[in-house]
């Protein structure tokens, strides 16, 4: 993994975390920077493994541990090149293939924050220090300031409007709905109050 790279990514997504539309320009519009920033999959490796492995003491798993790690490892990848290949072509539709490449650089990179916030929510949610009602609010509040930083992203990545930022928003959504249902189906998952 390329450190300056890393740092850099990092650095650049923070900046748009703060809203701050500087921080795109520390992405390169080139196919070798969007195939590097594929390095953010390695980053968010162990954040996704914690999840799973949290999240798994909710579900009753109807598959052996080790077809279930094959089918979340297939998941995991599947995902991180589900959206970039939506958009692009979603990209060309909207005119705006000439800023693909540092758009999605920015994506990737801007998901080591987004899985580290949910990381810290599930852990302050599930470990009982704070009221169940609270927790749901603080859980919904993570994820409404994802979107609203996924769509700043798409705004200043695509240089489109607040719609079309939305509307794309709303996809990747709709696209993880379709693999969290998908990854779930192959589980065989279902909730452990009501799976007795």
């Amino acid at each position: 993994m390329n450190i300056k790279e890393t740092t850099r990514g990092i650095y650049g997504a923070w900046m748009l975390a703060w809203f701050d539309r500087n921080g795109i320009h520390l992405f390169e519009n080139t196919l070798e920077a969007f195939w590097r920033s594929f390095q953010a999959a390695i980053l968010c490796a162990p954040i996704y493994i914690i999840l799973i492995v949290m999240r798994s003491m909710e579900m009753e798993i109807g598959v052996a541990a080790f077809a279930a790690m094959i089918i979340y490892a297939i998941s995991y990848v599947t995902g991180w090149f589900a959206f970039p290949y939506a958009m692009y072509h979603v990209s060309r539709i909207l005119g705006r293939e000439d800023r693909f490449f540092r758009y999605i650089a920015a994506y990737n990179w801007a998901t080591v924050l987004q899985l580290s916030v949910l990381l810290a929510v599930a852990a302050v949610t599930q470990s009982g220090v704070v009221p169940q009602g609270f927790a749901i609010i603080l859980t919904m509040a993570a994820i409404f300031a994802i979107f609203v930083y996924k769509g700043f992203i798409a705004h200043v990545g695509l240089e489109v409007r607040p719609g079309p930022a939305t509307a794309l928003v709303l996809l990747d959504f709709v696209l993880a709905l379709i693999f969290e249902s998908w990854t779930l189906r192959l589980l065989q998952a279902v909730p452990i109050s009501s799976g007795g």
